[in-house]
């Protein structure tokens, strides 16, 4: 590795110590309805009537007492404190979760049609729809019916769920069409007779009525591995092909979809048989960062693995053509990186286990569940904080409920705080190229693949890549990318003798990743963290020239350790807090006074993990962190009483006599700072009107302004929590990592003055390897 040759010193952290509290200040106004009370019985009040028509003549065999529907938001009423909950208790509806939906968009100013929005699904007994109905009906309501009423003036249709929303997948593929029975993977509802917010799964009851309204169908419930995740009960279901639109009228269940399979291992022959430079390097410490690897296998004896790599046998079928080259590939590019033909390999700064669980057991089609139960089990009993997952279920994200992968990673990954680093999918050339799951994790880091190594110029997404948007929480995907190869240049997959073949795949530019984050864990020592390296790998990552979504926040860098080097004039910190709910905490920003001429470029990224609800499908992330920039301390808004349509901004430090005559004529002053915007309207880019989102696990910003409108900067961070589309309180805290680097774009020495001025902050230590390497 290079010698270190930047001019400026180690980044700074301790950043944390620059808070303070901030003062929550309300606001908001009168509410626009599109539809008066009137309106809304004429559009709501047949279909009420319908819905309870339609309930009653449900075979007791296909529902629960209390009967599953969708009421759809109109999206002027998408906020968490919308949530009808008088109309909710008075009905005694149990809330089972949302769906995505459209509708249109009424306002003052006109109407768009077909705007996102969402359904709620709720359930009530044939009374809670008899008084619903009676509600619309337009007779005298009292006082609760009325409160109640009011809040139906926010949705647009109510309906049973149908079987379009139901059955996500063809009834009959061509793969099994000539098989007596296919498997599909049923997702039931939680339990709509049980109306608290906690909610459980379906009762053995409910659930011994689904048993057998499916045989009665010719199918089976593989009642064995069905799995709780969330309140949603998964399990796999067999049925005559042709019987899936049938099943999807059994009013519990959320979905049915035709079981996936595990993504195909390539299995490209030796198409070549160069080799790194001999000998091999020794082992890995003992106490390097290490990364599980969940793959196909890694072949024995080669010594450019050996005290490095320990494979794990979880899987006593025998490995197929090529899967041993693709595990391989994995675990050589999670110690060693990118590597090439001849090239002398150093000591790997990773160690690797890899658990060789591909192919799975072969009695049956459910092989996905059983790879995660392994996944769950060995993670769980480990202690990495990076585990590598190339493989995973063969299918794309949508927009339903999160698959069970996406959502027991999720949890896992937050309670452990375990950064899986997953690759996107090679689907990206076909018709449905949107990434797979589990990639749409929000607690995850997603890796697209580009077609040219870092730092060469002129890259670009590999077209075989798996392209966005991700899932509320993630919507931005892949996280980023790194070098995947394609024909031109393909990727050089290494056997452990030190063998190459060649490749393209997003399954190999994954493991890069993993072993970029791991090296850095080990830079940052006691301060590494899931969050901590992905908010590195976002802030560093180097953006696509045309700003395309597609290729996620940009390319990774493959060299952190110099990233934690800065410039002269730039200075690079690191935040590390925690806050409450409730809590608004500001964050002054490395903005030094010696900084006070020419233009500077603040960007900020940060980076949490949250909590997750798989029955939410549009509100999936349950911990949200929202930012403000406030850019100068004393520039504060003012104004009028009698018309707060034109505030003034006002210096107050530089003004005083201002500050006075306003006073005196009885304007307002602001509470706080007057903050700017980040622009995220129509005219800006995608990307950023995707990073505007409070409940995104990952945000950016960054601005550029003249000196002399930056003093004393800080960023507010408001910590924000919902349940069941409700906002919620008395929770744990949340823990988030802050990056925040200062440009001076005329070249003043910004990382000195910041250095002697902000004496809470403190240099990040250099690991010894660090420093071996700087002094070669």
């Amino acid at each position: 590795m290079e010698v270190n040759k930047k001019t400026g010193g180690r980044i700074l952290v301790g950043g944390e110590q620059m808070s303070e509290m901030v003062d929550r200040v309300s606001g908001g106004g009168d509410k626009f309805y599109p539809f008066s009370m009137a309106e809304t019985r004429r559009i709501l009040g047949p279909q009420a009537k319908s819905l309870r028509d339609l309930a009653v003549r449900i075979d007791p065999a296909m529902r629960s007492e209390h009967v599953v529907f969708e009421a759809t938001l109109l999206p002027n009423f998408l906020a968490n404190s919308y949530f009808p909950d008088r109309l909710v208790k008075l009905l005694g509806l149990t809330a089972l979760g949302s769906r995505p939906a459209t509708a249109d968009l009424t306002l003052r100013t006109g109407t768009t049609p077909d705007v996102p929005t969402k359904s709620l699904i709720v359930a009530g007994d044939n009374a809670s729809l008899n008084r619903l109905a009676a509600i619309l009906s337009g007779g005298t309501l009292n006082r609760a019916e009325a409160a109640a009423a009011e809040e139906l003036r926010q949705f647009s249709e109510i309906h049973l769920p149908r079987r379009q929303e139901v059955l996500r997948s063809s009834p009959i593929d061509g793969e099994n069409s000539g098989q007596a029975r296919t498997v599909y993977e049923a997702v039931l509802h939680p339990d709509p007779d049980n109306p608290g917010s906690d909610r459980q799964p379906i009762p053995t009851s409910l659930f011994h009525k689904f048993e057998e309204y499916i045989a009665s169908l010719g199918g089976e419930v593989a009642a064995t591995r069905r799995d709780v995740v969330g309140g949603l009960t998964f399990v796999p279901v067999f049925l005559p092909g042709e019987q899936a639109v049938q099943a999807a009228d059994f009013n519990p269940l959320r979905s049915i979809r035709r079981m996936p399979r595990i993504r195909p291992v390539p299995s490209s022959p030796l198409r070549s048989a160069p080799r790194v430079g001999r000998p091999a390097p020794p082992a890995a410490d003992a106490t390097a960062p290490e990364v599980l690897i969940f793959d196909a296998g890694i072949e024995d004896g080669g010594d450019y693995f050996a005290g490095s790599a320990q494979q794990v046998n979880l899987t006593d079928e025998a490995p197929k053509y090529g899967f041993v080259e693709h595990g391989s590939a994995v675990t050589g590019a999670v110690l060693y990186g990118n590597v090439q033909s001849g090239q002398q390999l150093p000591k790997p700064p990773v160690r690797a286990t890899h658990y060789r669980c591909f192919p799975g057991p072969a009695e049956d089609m459910t092989e996905l569940y059983w790879l995660l139960d392994q996944i769950q089990k060995k993670v769980t009993e480990k202690d990495a904080m990076i585990v590598n997952l190339s493989l995973g279920p063969d299918v794309i994200v949508d927009d339903g409920e999160p698959h069970r992968w996406t959502a027991v990673l999720d949890s896992l990954a937050h309670e452990r705080d375990i950064l899986f680093v997953i690759a996107v999918g090679n689907n990206g050339e076909e018709n449905a190229n949107r990434i797979m799951v589990p990639a749409d994790m929000v607690n995850g880091l997603s890796v697209g693949a580009c077609d040219r190594p870092y730092p060469e110029a002129l890259w670009s997404r590999a077209p075989y890549s798996a392209v966005g948007p991700g899932r509320p929480g993630a919507l931005v995907q892949p996280t980023v990318v790194a070098f995947g190869g394609d024909d031109q240049l393909p990727f050089s997959r290494m056997m452990s003798n030190g063998k190459i073949s060649h490749d393209n795949g997003t399954s190999y530019a994954a493991p890069l990743v993993a072993h970029e984050l791991a090296v850095l864990s080990g830079e940052l020592g006691d301060r590494a963290s899931a969050s901590a390296l992905k908010a590195f790998a976002v802030h560093f990552a180097e953006s696509h020239a045309d700003q395309n979504v597609s290729t996620g926040h940009g390319r990774l860098i493959n060299d952190h350790a110099a990233a934690l080097w800065c410039e002269s004039n730039e200075v690079t910190v690191m935040y590390q807090a925690s806050v409450e709910r409730d809590q608004i905490m500001g964050f002054q920003l490395p903005v030094p006074e010696g900084l006070n001429r020419g233009r500077v470029k603040v960007r900020w990224t940060l980076a949490y993990a949250s909590p997750t609800d798989p029955t939410e499908a549009v509100e999936y992330t349950e911990a949200g962190l929202e930012f403000t920039f406030r850019p100068h301390a004393a520039v504060y808004s003012f104004r009028d009483p009698d018309d707060s349509s034109r505030p003034v901004k006002v210096n107050i430090r530089d003004q005083p006599e201002r500050v006075a005559e306003l006073e005196e004529l009885g304007w307002i002053r602001s509470k706080n700072p007057v903050s700017r915007s980040q622009k995220i309207g129509p005219k800006a880019s995608e990307a950023s009107r995707r990073r505007g989102g409070k409940w995104e696990t990952v945000m950016q910003g960054q601005d550029r302004l003249q000196a002399k409108s930056l003093w004393i900067p800080r960023l507010d961070v408001e910590y924000l929590t919902r349940s069941g589309g409700v906002l919620t309180r008395g929770v744990a805290p949340v823990d988030f990592t802050l990056l925040v680097t200062v440009t001076s774009l005329s070249g003043l020495p910004v990382y000195q003055f910041a250095q002697s001025e902000f004496r809470a902050l403190s240099t990040l230590p250099v690991s010894v390897s660090t420093q071996v390497r700087a002094q070669t």
